[in-house]
């Protein structure tokens, strides 16, 4: 039996006027913040190791590196929503992609792709994620395998030339 038979995809968000830059359009900071809010979905409602796991159990996520692709702006009211992938993990680390897709034209907004690694918080020192919790990621893992990821996977940034 599969957990996952689709690709999880985050509640959907509006841009709010506190977001708005300079440019009339979504601030990068903000873009940050509706993908860790898309993590922090994910974390807590699929794989359970979200923040209920990290106050009870005392380890949670760090990011360790973030790679972002700005390919189309959203602007004030703008409806949107984040696909989340797993693209590989081990017993302490997974490395994710997101896709930021507007709602009203399902066109894609942004990426994100980060690697977590799991840590005890009274130790500051990575650990190993519990063992249903591994199942549940390598559940996950197996389903992304199925489905496209988005193009900018491991894209390096650079000037085109």
């Amino acid at each position: 039996m599969k957990i996952f038979d689709t690709i999880v995809e985050g509640p959907v968000e509006e841009v709010l006027e506190d977001w708005i830059d300079y440019n009339g359009h979504m601030n990068v900071a903000y873009y940050t913040f509706a993908f860790d809010r898309a993590i922090d979905f994910f974390l807590e409602n699929k794989l359970g190791i979200g923040p209920t796991h990290v106050n009870n159990a005392r380890q949670g996520p760090y990011s360790v590196q973030a790679n972002y692709n700005y390919l189309q702006e959203l602007k004030l009211g703008d409806r949107f929503s984040a696909k989340i992938f797993i693209i590989d993990a081990d017993k302490k680390r997974m490395h994710l992609i997101l896709e930021m897709i507007n709602s009203s034209n399902s066109e894609r907004i942004a990426t994100c792709e980060t690697v977590l690694i799991n840590v005890d918080l009274k130790l500051r020192k990575s650990t190993e994620y519990p063992d249903w919790a591994q199942k549940k990621i390598s559940h996950y893992k197996d389903a992304c395998d199925e489905f496209i990821l988005p193009k900018e996977v491991g894209k390096r940034i650079t000037l085109k030339k």
